[in-house]
């Protein structure tokens, strides 16, 4: 078809031309109206046979269902040359954008779902969570507040709001959402990691320990859990269990010296020297970073413990 020839940016320019022809357009004197700049003629141009809102939507789905996401999207922004407002045809074109990595896109169309309907759930829980991982957690709050308070099924957003209450060093409060979080989608280990962590954070250990193993009889090689039990584990002494889990995700002598590197801000020297010098000489070639973090060790008064960093 001609309009496979028109790539993801093409279409999405054109979508936002539509969504934003919201009011009457003035066509001034000079242009002419029938001019292929206006993206209603070529969207007519690429499919004429396509009439209404429905039979565009229709062909959209279709195209969606066998995995052929710019023919989809084609015909989504085509459904919305009939309907501007069509809000299943909007939240699938942010989806899109959103999969193929173009999440500025798809925050501008979350903006045009909310300026129709303010509660909206996918907008809401999308817009919420893509500025909790750019850092504006006010915004972010305000958007996944509203997710919850308008849906009882949204376990990403009760999910980012214990993110944020972590943040805020509220883990009572982070608790609560990740239970409500887990009481929507049990079986995830995001979820299960997230709420173990807050209650580590806590002091909890016992109940930090059951969620991290909870999260990883889910999915094993569940890299946060692993490490949070590592550290667990580590601080009580048991390394063999320790170098068990981290040798899920990486070679021996990475475990080595992560075991080591923990040790030495847990200010367990002795260990940590023990295990860095393991990382060297079990690794196949030169490996400098344990040879950093030994330096890093030797050049440590006594007892002096180094601030909390996260693992290299």
């Amino acid at each position: 078809m001609i309009f496979q020839k028109l790539s993801i940016l093409a279409l999405s320019f054109i979508a936002i031309l539509i969504i934003s022809a919201c009011n009457p357009q003035i066509i001034k004197p000079d242009e002419d109206k029938n001019s292929l700049g206006n993206p209603d003629n070529i969207l007519n141009l690429l499919d004429p046979d396509v009439k209404t809102e429905e039979q565009a939507f229709a062909k959209a789905e279709e195209a969606l269902n066998e995995g052929q996401s710019e023919n989809a999207l084609f015909y989504y922004i085509k459904t919305l040359q009939f309907n501007n407002k069509n809000i299943q045809a909007l939240e699938h074109i942010a989806s899109i954008h959103s999969r193929n990595k173009h999440p500025e896109l798809a925050l501008k169309i979350y903006q045009d779902i909310l300026a129709i309907d303010s509660k909206n759930l996918f907008a809401n829980e999308n817009m919420g969570l893509y500025l909790l991982a750019n850092g504006q957690i006010a915004k972010a709050k305000e958007h996944l507040t509203a997710a919850v308070n308008h849906s009882k099924g949204s376990w990403k957003a009760h999910n980012g709001l214990g993110v944020i209450s972590d943040l805020a060093s509220n883990s009572s409060e982070a608790i609560t959402h990740y239970q409500a979080a887990l009481a929507i989608q049990p079986a995830g280990p995001m979820i299960l990691n997230n709420l173990g962590y807050s209650y580590y954070l806590s002091g909890d250990k016992v109940k930090a320990k059951y969620y991290f193993n909870q999260a990883l009889s889910f999915d094993n090689k569940n890299n946060r859990a692993i490490h949070n039990l590592a550290l667990i584990d580590i601080k009580n002494g048991n390394f063999a269990n320790a170098t068990a889990l981290f040798n899920r995700i990486m070679p021996i002598y990475e475990s080595y010296n992560n075991i080591g590197y923990i040790c030495m801000l847990n200010g367990q020297y002795d260990e940590a020297d023990e295990y860095l010098n393991r990382a060297i000489d079990a690794s196949p070639v030169y490996f400098p970073k344990a040879e950093e973090n030994l330096k890093s060790l030797s050049a440590l008064p006594p007892r002096q413990t180094l601030p909390r960093q996260m693992l290299p």
